[in-house]
């Protein structure tokens, strides 16, 4: 059996991703990872040295990252360690990457908009479909039609561009018997 040494990590870029590769779009960028820690001693939190490792993404990845993620960003990079060696006036120099199969933006620390990629493939594919289903009726095995479906208030409220200003939702245990009435049922013969 083969393992792979898959890893996620978060960081911030420290470089611009740049492009390389002859036959397929590569790219390449280093990203910087702080662990930091609360020192009892001081009562502070301390940065450890920041770690930096070079993420490389191949194909489709590569182009996407190349017109998304800039130095400064901060990413999630999901991928498999790999060891890459090379020499270099005589001695032997070696490096771990992560060979990325995901990239995204840490959408903890902000925002961010996505833009589906079109292929020629889905987009021919598409008007084949629709030249050949007659108005009104649907292709077998489609998705139900947007009448039949309950409206979005995210989607709508998004296509209105509301962004922010409003209350949150409370979701999970707000430990409120008035909002759980069935809770404080549920509990009541267990054992502390």
């Amino acid at each position: 059996m083969v393992q792979q040494g898959l890893i996620t990590i978060n960081g911030y870029v420290g470089s611009e991703p740049a492009s390389y590769g002859k036959d397929a779009p590569a790219c390449s960028f280093r990203i910087g990872c702080t662990r930091r820690y609360f020192d009892n001693a001081t009562k502070q939190w301390k940065d450890r040295p920041t770690i930096w490792i070079t993420v490389k993404a191949f194909r489709v990845l590569a182009q996407n990252v190349l017109k998304s993620v800039h130095k400064g960003d901060p990413v999630v990079v999901a991928g498999s360690l790999a060891n890459e060696q090379w020499e270099r006036d005589g001695e032997t120099h070696s490096r771990t990457v992560i060979e990325a199969a995901a990239i995204g933006h840490d959408l903890g620390l902000g925002t961010s908009q996505f833009t589906r990629q079109k292929s020629a493939t889905a987009d021919a594919a598409s008007r084949d479909a629709q030249q050949t289903v007659p108005q009104g009726a649907a292709p077998a095995g489609s998705a139900p039609s947007a009448q039949a479906l309950p409206a979005d208030p995210y989607a709508a409220q998004a296509a209105a561009g509301v962004q922010g200003g409003q209350q949150p939702q409370q979701f999970g245990n707000t430990n409120s018997a008035e909002t759980y009435p069935a809770q404080e049922e549920e509990f009541a013969d267990a054992e502390i």
